[in-house]
């Protein structure tokens, strides 16, 4: 039985090219690995569609990534093996519709951001992730929250969290400009145009520039 290619409407690729930065034919190359890959992380997930053959999963359009399968694709893809905390929000950025799925248009619109966002786009993605609770401002609690995650893995000292609290402190004397304890978007996109390490302070949410553009050269050979 002869396997029916995927169609890829031509209206769909052209309203991600003006959406995103990905050119016409790096678009046709992501939906084509969109569900190559879903196939791939689906596999290993309970709520995937990989228990289908693989004639069905080409002729029947894929859903998409959920939560442990974009885990799986951030950590093996992109280098990001980062606290659950962050690779959850790092999720929610990605979808957008808020229904618990990434969809094929959604994984694009966020791919753009990650890979070939501008350092604006980069600073604004970074400190959404790192707003826990979307209220515009980093707090020092959610500060506390994202470093004690990335650091205390293994507390050997009778209070590990103190070394984060005083981290904390330092952090917050760096980069609040208005001293409110808190930051606001502006403190934070100061201080990064400042200083770029500062982009990600508190965790990992981005490829590292070699894999993003070694990410970006497979897409070509995309079948």
């Amino acid at each position: 039985m002869l396997k029916v290619k995927p169609i890829i409407p031509p209206n769909f690729v052209e309203n991600l090219f003006k959406q995103t930065r990905f050119t016409k034919k790096e678009i046709v190359g992501l939906c084509k690995l969109f569900k190559k890959l879903v196939a791939i992380y689906g596999a290993e997930s309970t709520s995937s569609v990989a228990a289908m053959s693989s004639v069905v999963l080409i002729t029947i359009p894929t859903q998409g990534f959920d939560r442990l399968m974009f885990r799986e694709f951030l950590q093996n893809e992109f280098g990001i093996t980062t606290e659950e905390i962050l690779t959850d929000r790092i999720f929610c950025f990605f979808d957008q519709r808020n229904d618990g799925v990434i969809h094929e248009d959604e994984w694009i619109t966020g791919l753009s951001v990650l890979l070939k966002g501008t350092q604006d786009e980069r600073i604004k993605y970074t400190f959404t992730i790192y707003d826990l609770n979307n209220d515009g401002f980093i707090t020092k609690e959610e500060i506390f929250s994202l470093l004690r995650n990335c650091l205390v893995k293994h507390p050997q000292d009778e209070d590990p969290d103190e070394g984060v609290r005083e981290l904390v402190d330092i952090v917050l004397r760096k980069m609040d400009c208005d001293n409110d304890t808190k930051l606001s978007f502006e403190d934070f996109s100061t201080s990064v145009n400042k200083q770029s390490l500062l982009l990600e302070a508190f965790g990992q949410c981005l490829p590292s520039r070699e894999i993003s553009e070694s990410f970006l050269n497979s897409i070509s050979s995309v079948q």
